[in-house]
């Protein structure tokens, strides 16, 4: 396969790719046999994986990351390298339903409140006749169900699944069963479901080009993203520019 160039953004390596490259990618990890992972990196995900060792070495070992937040692709800019474009989940997922539909693989939908990942399951066979979503499972489970779970998921022959919990406990749902569930390929997509389901409307799509997505979710959702948009991208960004101006003494 083909190595695909990457930036480093406070000790993170992610790939600069485009959606095309990414569901080309997608394609071959479904074809060689063994299990693969997938991270959509944000800022909030990178400053997750700054407290949480074990994320971080999740993110690292992942045989994909993509920058999803427009936060990455500033960072980027500010290191004078640039990604060739954001790769987000949410757009991944319609590009994905349609491979699936077109190849004849199988997904399964884990996460979202009790009713959100059947809502979009039934959407996306309305909109991709003949895709096989093999199951779904809400993300309100204990860490005793987790062994039924897998097993279910298993024995569905799943080749995608998809787990949408939030940040850090959808990778460590995989993480922690990644050498039992015989899956080729594993991601966490955050909202993904919701998005689908129609529980949530995207952002304009003039929000999205100039990389003010994040005002929208935080519109929808304030009392849950306040700390996350408001202090989480400050301190990103103070962290990006502490590491630039390090950067410039050391070239200097």
């Amino acid at each position: 396969m083909k190595q695909t160039q990457k930036v480093s953004i406070l000790g993170f390596e992610i790939s600069k790719i485009r959606m095309k490259e990414v569901l080309d990618k997608i394609e071959k990890f479904l074809e060689d046999g063994k299990t693969h992972t997938i991270v959509l990196l944000n800022p909030y995900l990178l400053l997750e994986a700054r407290k949480y060792p074990e994320y971080a070495e999740y993110i690292k070992n992942a045989d994909l990351v993509t920058a999803d937040g427009f936060g990455l692709l500033l960072a980027a800019r500010f290191f004078g390298d640039c990604f060739p474009e954001r790769v987000t989940g949410t757009d991944l997922m319609p590009l994905l339903g349609k491979l699936c539909q077109e190849k004849k693989y199988r997904m399964f939908f884990l996460g979202g409140k009790p009713g959100i990942a059947e809502k979009a399951k039934e959407k996306f066979e309305r909109q991709f006749q003949g895709i096989n979503i093999v199951g779904t499972h809400h993300g309100y489970f204990s860490v005793e169900e987790e062994p039924k779970i897998v097993n279910n998921i298993n024995m569905k022959k799943t080749d995608i699944l998809i787990v949408c919990m939030g940040a850090y406990k959808q990778e460590m749902f995989i993480k922690r069963h990644i050498h039992e569930l015989n899956i080729p390929l594993c991601f966490g997509n955050g909202a993904a479901f919701d998005f689908v389901a129609g529980r949530f409307k995207r952002a304009p799509g003039w929000m999205q080009r100039i990389g003010i997505e994040w005002v929208w979710r935080l519109l929808l959702e304030p009392q849950r993203l306040w700390k996350r948009y408001l202090i989480g991208n400050t301190v990103f960004l103070l962290l990006v520019m502490k590491e630039l101006m390090k950067k410039l003494m050391e070239e200097g």
